[in-house]
């Protein structure tokens, strides 16, 4: 190979390497820009709760908790330690959004000793706990929705469709009696472990996705769209709970009765921005 020939070949392999280079670079910069353009998942914490004091509202009650009591205190604190390691910046509590105001006022005046604690969950979980992690504030995001029950079991019992009520009550009667077994005889820690277990949601789960469904018979879905209603709700408290978030916020708690956690765990599950915790992970035996 002549000079000349010598020198085009390496001039050549200077140029294919010098592109080569760029490409490499151009390549961990794209990298590089796309993962500062991510932002860290914000971790939730979906707490499921009985009511304290049973909803006249709910259609499966449990039975009441004397939450007063110096023994479930004592308990109620060890929970209450525990959750404040998971450090959320923001508490969502089962309120309405349009009692965010009269929320705001019963808060400030308890952390002046102004305001007495009810017995709700509410007041006896989400009121303490912001008041230990110095939070300015609770969230409200409850969205009350169409849930029409009378309707759906008149349906069914005008159009002998009586044995899925039936099948209905039993199971959802059995459920709860599990439920008021572990409240009778455990303590609230393992209370909470047990209603936010997957076997417990999926079962309360159940009453909708495997009983009310099957309410409704050819063109008539009386008991879909009695869970689709139901579902409806969940995706309303889902975007309060959205719309609530602030970019500074890494961790956040929801407070809610567990019969609204499984669709809502599902629905943030489903969102790249979140990281689902799960409650055994923080409420310790």
């Amino acid at each position: 190979m002549d000079s000349f020939t010598r020198r085009n070949a390496l001039h050549l392999l200077f140029i294919m390497i010098s592109r080569l280079l760029c490409l490499v670079s151009l390549c961990i910069s794209v990298s590089v820009s796309a993962q500062q353009a991510t932002p860290p998942r914000t971790k939730i914490l979906l707490v499921g709760s009985i009511h304290f004091t049973p909803s006249t509202q709910d259609a499966y009650k449990n039975k009441e908790v004397d939450i007063q009591d110096k023994q479930r205190q004592a308990q109620l604190e060890q929970m209450l330690a525990q959750l404040s390691q998971f450090a959320p910046n923001q508490i969502c509590i089962e309120v309405p959004t349009k009692a965010q105001s009269k929320v705001d006022s019963e808060y400030h005046q308890y952390l002046k000793g102004q305001y007495k604690l009810g017995t709700d969950e509410v007041d006896q979980i989400a009121y303490p706990l912001a008041k230990r992690l110095a939070l300015p504030a609770l969230t409200c995001v409850n969205y009350r929705g169409s849930f029409d029950l009378d309707a759906v079991n008149k349906y069914a019992k005008e159009n002998n469709q009586t044995a899925v009520l039936t099948a209905l009550e039993q199971f959802a009667g059995q459920t709860m009696a599990g439920v008021t077994k572990v409240q009778e005889g455990k303590s609230i820690t393992e209370l909470y472990r047990f209603i936010n277990s997957k076997e417990e949601l999926t079962k309360n789960a159940a009453i909708y996705t495997e009983y009310a469904t099957r309410i409704g018979q050819g063109s008539d879905y009386h008991g879909t769209d009695l869970v689709a209603n139901w579902y409806s709700t969940n995706l309303h408290i889902y975007t309060n709970i959205l719309r609530a978030i602030r970019p500074t916020d890494k961790a956040i708690m929801v407070l809610f009765g567990y019969g609204h956690i499984s669709i809502l765990k599902h629905l943030f599950e489903l969102n790249p921005r979140f990281e689902v915790v799960e409650v055994a992970d923080v409420i310790k035996k």
